[in-house]
């Protein structure tokens, strides 16, 4: 007789109640003892009129932010032909490597805020730089302008904003979190899909000068709106620490405290997650780098620069249809690492056997390519922030994600000059050459999104193996659930 047959009718329920929480925080990667989410008893509300007011304003936040990191390349094509046309294509691409990196990376300040704190401030403090940032757009004609409004403050209040917008979702979503951070992450894919066609009835219609405060314009109304929609859930914050009392140094150490501990540098520690924080590097810089030079590519093929707004735009809008069939997909069927994998080595294939081949030689396959691409290409901005948080606990998700996306950022500033060197003679060579490297840098991403998944798994089934509850139902559960991942 085995064990499930010695539980007594009040264990078995037990066991039914607790069991799948058990298995998720397994499935979630956390190996040590402390990190079991059952300890915790977190509850998602999976749905209800507040989480989903939640998940629209994240979506209004990320809409006018994000919108404009999806059409950075329609931006520098036009300031590489008018402000900056004296300036080689390698200057001008530190710019664009600066606001990524920034953009990405500057999260670190407000993730752990996030945790601890909740979401009001960050939101206000990136919100009051990104607009900034925006309105101060419209003035600049010279490079370190460019730098200090488009690649500091939109760049550093995109990635205060990021951390919080994001981070309020794993608060209210668990089974559904890859279809809830699709609907808010899919805003910046309309962004990207609005900007291009804005900016390109704008700049002639009222000149550049008045297109970027036209914009940043919208964006406040947006960003007003997510601030009043977007709150944490308080029973997913940890009691904080004691911060020593400083007198009137207090604000200097509290500053001190989050600036020290906002690196989860003991994260790298666990193969899990340095294998997926490299793979997300990989997989954000050569996405990014397409969306940088393709329009660049463009024009320098013979396409105008019409068409070249038009390719963006194409892309953008199929990466809405992918993000939001790729989540569900994810949530309901074969699991999020899994469709990381097989998104990264197609996102890798694709190029090589459409862009390159055939890119210069037809404008329809270069539309074909971007829809492609675009579609596939969704999933991944959805199911990134998706994967950290599945090997996280929910309490530790802005700090991990920060961390994250602090070293894709780093991957960013040295990657994005690194291409634009590359084609610096923008001849079609060295675009093709640009190509190889993005390709190459995909594929990789999907293998080491595998090995993070295996290294879960395998951390998964040997804290199985020393769990006191070893009865046949929690094994059935956990053995269903792992193919899950």
């Amino acid at each position: 007789m085995n064990h499930r047959d010695h539980l007594t009718n009040k264990q078995t329920e037990r066991a039914t109640d607790i069991g799948h929480v058990e298995m998720k925080a397994r499935i979630a990667g956390s190996v040590e003892e402390d990190t079991n989410i059952r300890e915790n008893e977190f509850t998602y509300a999976e749905g209800g009129r507040t989480a989903w007011l939640v998940t629209f304003g994240s979506f209004l936040g990320i809409l006018p932010t994000w919108g404009l990191y999806f059409s950075a390349g329609i931006v520098q094509t036009y300031i590489a032909s008018n402000q900056l046309a004296s300036v080689s294509t390698s200057t001008i691409s530190w710019i664009f490597s600066v606001y990524n990196f920034f953009m990405l990376g500057s999260g670190v300040f407000s993730g752990m805020y996030f945790d601890r704190n909740g979401a009001k401030k960050p939101l206000i403090i990136g919100s009051c730089m990104f607009l900034a940032g925006s309105f101060a757009l419209g003035n600049c004609s010279k490079v370190w302008q460019f730098v200090i409004c488009l690649s500091c403050l939109n760049g550093i209040g995109t990635g205060v904003l990021s951390s919080p917008l994001l981070g309020v979702i794993c608060h209210y979503f668990d089974k559904k979190r890859s279809l809830a951070t699709a609907l808010a992450i899919n805003g910046g894919s309309i962004g990207g899909v609005v900007y291009p066609l804005v900016l390109r009835s704008l700049y002639t219609k009222v000149g550049y000068p008045w297109t970027m405060r036209i914009m940043a314009f919208m964006a406040a109304v947006f960003l007003l709106a997510a601030l009043a929609l977007v709150k944490e859930d308080p029973s997913k914050r940890p009691i904080p620490e004691p911060v020593e009392n400083g007198g009137t140094n207090q604000r200097w150490r509290d500053f001190s405290y989050y600036l020290l501990n906002s690196f989860d540098y003991k994260a790298l520690s666990q193969p899990k997650f340095l294998f997926c924080t490299l793979a997300t590097c990989l997989a954000e810089l050569a996405t990014g780098t397409t969306l940088t030079y393709i329009t660049s590519y463009c024009v320098e093929v013979g396409y105008e620069e019409n068409e070249s707004f038009l390719i963006i735009t194409v892309l953008n809008s199929l990466s809405i249809v992918g993000g939001y069939f790729y989540s569900f997909v994810a949530d309901y069927w074969v699991g999020r690492f899994n469709v990381m994998i097989f998104i990264n080595l197609f996102l890798g294939i694709v190029p090589l056997i459409m862009w390159l081949p055939f890119g210069h030689k037809s404008q329809g396959v270069l539309f074909a390519f971007s829809a492609i691409y675009g579609f596939l290409y969704g999933s991944l901005l959805n199911l990134a922030p998706v994967c950290c948080g599945q090997i996280c606990r929910t309490d530790e998700f802005g700090r991990r994600y920060a961390t994250m996306y602090l070293l894709v950022g780093l991957a960013f500033l040295v990657g994005i000059p690194i291409t634009g060197a590359m084609i610096s003679n923008e001849t079609l060579q060295n675009y093709q050459h640009c190509i190889i490297f993005i390709s190459l840098m995909s594929i990789m991403a999907s293998l080491l999104y595998f090995l993070s998944k295996s290294f879960a798994t395998k951390t998964t089934m040997a804290s199985g193996a020393h769990s006191s509850n070893s009865s046949t139902f929690l094994s059935l559960l956990y053995k269903s659930a792992i193919k899950r991942f």
